[in-house]
């Protein structure tokens, strides 16, 4: 703490601080400064990464807290590949490696605020990882039975300098938040990411789904009191802390689709409901756009799946909810522009058309029930039919999505985007928004059409949600988000 309160050459490294005014630049209101400089993430990420470049940071820890950092960065698809999410989590990952961080031998000669330091920085990224590979389907990096890391405990929090023998503490409330966040990772390696590793048979994905389920149960009952949220006694970390929670149990009934049970699909609509009701009350208190931005991703995927709903109250309530969440995902895209892509492909998946197209068929079905007639399929199994090729384009970001042919229960959907320099005519835009491209054939590429094909497979969202980051906008005026 001492070196980062002085105001010398031996003061916070500056590569370490333009990496951070990057992370708080993307929370600030006003991104221009009162002399009308830039104050964008987009500004600072280039210093950053500059000074990266040319290796002007010696110490391993800084590059390594600067490297976990950049990570952060998220403007649009685009930052997802080359120099991204991806390329700045898989290199802090190889170089804690490289620095052996992995391994708590090496911990030895350390005192006790290096020894804290490096196991928070160890384990910042192994739930950078996870999360990154639950969002995106990504394969996992970090392997922990390769490492040797001790859990994280409350101490590992508390700041000493060793010299003039004086304790920083720090917020308990704070270092529980993280210790627990860890260990739902940990949960997604029994029951979320095993999936995105492997190709698991059926029994394996019950046995791995039931073992997931006994660990967020256990989870839940050691959880501290003050993590614990409740919309009457809400507080930030708590809100997000579970809504990570809640978002497993969707991910958990999604990846068992289409043999999940009753239960399963009723545990996750509870769980996609709290989550819009933790980021309603996040929004009325000010703090959604502080979250991630995937909360609300995962929660509109299983809601949309539960309109298979045959009571008519219901559907109009999942409707409700629906519509709720589109509301918090657009407020997350003024702080999150990916957000805005996302909001934009959920619109075209759960269309007014649609949902009238669902009510009429449920209330004929409570007609006919009504007459006593028994033909009642509510509870009937899922089809997964074969799919015929479909393609809807995205008007606003001009990003094409395709669903290709599938026999039963292989996920195919593919997001794709226009060739860099093809830039199309405003009425070229409007044919391809109806499923129509110059030179193809109209392939039913309604958006209808599109959520009807979901309809029998509504986990391939979640399963191809990492094709987002092949797709941008063929037309983007600065497209030099990565210096060489």
């Amino acid at each position: 703490m001492r070196k980062y309160h002085s105001l010398d050459e031996t003061g916070p490294p500056i590569l370490l601080l333009q990496a951070m005014f990057m992370v708080a630049a993307r929370f600030t209101a006003n991104q221009q400064s009162s002399d009308g400089r830039s104050i964008s993430p987009r500004v600072f990420y280039k210093k950053t990464k500059a000074l990266y470049n040319a290796g002007y940071e010696k110490d391993s820890v800084t590059i390594l807290q600067a490297v976990i950092l950049l990570g952060m960065y998220w403007d649009g698809p685009d930052d997802l590949t080359e120099c991204g999410i991806f390329y700045w989590s898989r290199l802090g990952t190889a170089l804690a490696q490289a620095y052996g961080i992995h391994d708590r031998e090496i911990y030895t000669d350390l005192n006790h605020s290096e020894k804290s330091l490096r196991k928070r920085i160890w384990w910042t990224l192994y739930t950078r990882d996870r999360s990154v590979a639950a969002a995106f389907g990504r394969p996992l990096h970090i392997d922990l039975s390769d490492s040797t890391v001790d859990p994280l405990t409350e101490s590992d929090f508390i700041e000493r300098d060793e010299q003039l023998q004086i304790e920083y503490p720090s917020d308990k409330t704070q270092a529980r938040f993280f210790i627990e966040y860890v260990k739902l990772c940990q949960l997604m390696d029994l029951g979320l990411c095993l999936k995105l590793s492997s190709r698991s048979i059926q029994d394996n994905r019950r046995a791995e789904a039931a073992q997931c389920e006994l660990g967020l149960s256990e989870w839940l009952a050691f959880c501290p009191l003050e993590l614990q949220w409740r919309q009457s006694r809400h507080t930030f970390l708590s809100g997000v802390l579970f809504s990570a929670f809640y978002t497993i149990i969707c991910q958990l009934q999604l990846l068992q689709e289409p043999d999940s049970s009753n239960e399963s699909q009723k545990s996750s609509f509870h769980a996609a409901s709290t989550v819009i009701s933790i980021l309603e009350t996040l929004y009325s208190h000010g703090q959604l756009q502080y979250a991630p931005s995937f909360m609300s991703a995962v929660s509109f995927v299983t809601l949309q799946h539960q309109m298979e709903a045959s009571v008519p109250s219901l559907l109009h309530a999942i409707r409700l909810k629906l519509d709720a969440n589109l509301e918090m995902l657009e407020v997350l895209s003024q702080t999150w522009p990916i957000a805005g892509m996302m909001l934009e492909l959920f619109q075209t998946t759960a269309t007014p058309a649609h949902f009238d197209r669902l009510l009429t068929a449920v209330v004929d079905d409570c007609h006919r029930r009504s007459l006593g007639e028994t033909n009642d399929t509510s509870s009937g199994s899922r089809s997964f039919q074969r799919s015929r090729l479909r393609q809807v384009i995205l008007p606003q970001s001009r990003v094409v999505l395709q669903l290709l042919a599938r026999t039963s229960q292989n996920r195919m959907t593919a997001i794709s985007r226009p060739i860099l320099g093809d830039v199309y005519s405003d009425a070229e835009v409007e044919n391809e928004s109806a499923g129509l491209r110059p030179g193809e054939i109209h392939l039913n590429g309604s958006p209808d059409a599109f959520s009807s094909a979901l309809e029998t497979d509504p986990s391939a969202i979640l399963q191809n949600l990492q094709e987002i980051i092949r797709i941008g906008r063929s037309n983007m005026p600065n497209n030099d988000h990565h210096l060489s």
